[in-house]
């Protein structure tokens, strides 16, 4: 009695993109929001999901402007924070519709980390828990946060140089409005400067390894070759964040259980702001996950390790 299927789903006025995988259809339901906005993460989650799915029906979403939801309608209304809300709450409603469940646990990474968040400070009637990963609080604040650590690091090591032009380049990047091609180009160099001090974000498994993937449909390669339709798909969303969307505007009391997971290499939603944040909310009861050896993807790098601690805390609440 597994499930794995993919289908289109009418969300929004348009028809959205969801991935399942899980060993019975008997599991609760847990919904996988990606990060970015714009980096989507079901083609190859089979590479380091298998343990969720022996305890969960897990579905991915490809979310507006994302995607396989992208490409199947590229004139929809483009997302905005408000717009990808309302979609996240007709998903719920038919996902528990679909699997006949009252709530299901939801668990974001990074950009979808701010979004679960909202949502589930909005309807904690419908989520069994709150599984943030790698927890974005604030856009800006979080490069803020990594580049005083680069900056450090470089002046530490004599290369005072560096560190001007980090400080320089980060005056640019909190001047941005738009993520244009322009923007987009000064925060990658930027984030490739600060990189050079910081511990490795992205380990794991190689990317091109995913190229195997046996989900991998043609859009998900399109959509991964084409970093200029992530821009264009997402621009409104990179302006909100931009603009100062962030979870410190919302007083942190979560109607649920909420683990947050961080790895401690991780400075891309740095670990120290993940950690202040988990201090200032309030749940019915709370746990925080670190993983010493793992940056900004701790599924990926660490898929075993992470799967075992989330599973058993999940297990204690």
């Amino acid at each position: 009695d597994g499930v794995q299927e993919a289908a289109y789903l009418p969300i929004g006025g348009i028809e959205q993109y969801i991935r399942v995988r899980g060993r019975s259809r008997a599991n609760p339901v847990l919904l996988v929001l990606h990060g970015g906005p714009g980096s989507t993460l079901g083609a190859t989650a089979c590479r380091w999901q298998g343990a969720l799915e022996a305890a969960f029906t897990v579905v991915h979403w490809d979310q507006r402007g994302s995607g396989n939801t992208y490409y199947r309608d590229p004139a929809a209304p483009p997302p905005t924070v408000e717009r990808l809300l309302s979609d996240l709450d007709e998903l719920v409603d038919a996902l528990r519709a679909r699997y006949g469940r009252d709530r299901l646990f939801l668990l974001g990474h990074s950009w979808g980390s701010l979004l679960g968040g909202l949502y589930a400070l909005r309807r904690p009637e419908k989520l069994s828990a709150w599984l943030p990963v790698s927890q974005m609080v604030d856009f800006k604040r979080s490069e803020q946060v990594s580049a005083a650590e680069a900056i450090r690091r470089a002046r530490g090591a004599g290369r005072e140089e560096d560190a001007e032009r980090l400080a320089q380049e980060l005056e640019q990047v909190l001047a941005l409005r738009r993520l244009d091609r322009a923007g987009a180009g000064a925060l990658l160099r930027f984030r490739r400067r600060k990189e050079r001090y910081l511990p490795p974000q992205y380990g794991g498994p190689s990317p091109l390894g995913g190229l195997a993937a046996p989900e991998l449909t043609g859009n998900d390669l399109r959509w991964k070759l084409r970093f200029d339709r992530m821009l264009a798909g997402n621009a409104a969303l990179y302006e909100e964040l931009l603009g100062g969307l962030s979870l410190d505007g919302c007083p942190p009391r979560y109607g649920v259980p909420v683990i947050l997971t961080a790895g401690e290499r991780d400075w891309t939603t740095p670990y120290p702001l993940a950690a202040a944040y988990y201090d200032t909310l309030s749940a019915p009861c709370k746990v925080f996950l670190s993983l010493p050896d793992a940056g900004h993807l701790p599924f990926r790098e660490r898929p075993e390790e992470w799967s075992h601690i989330l599973l058993d805390a999940l297990a204690q609440i």
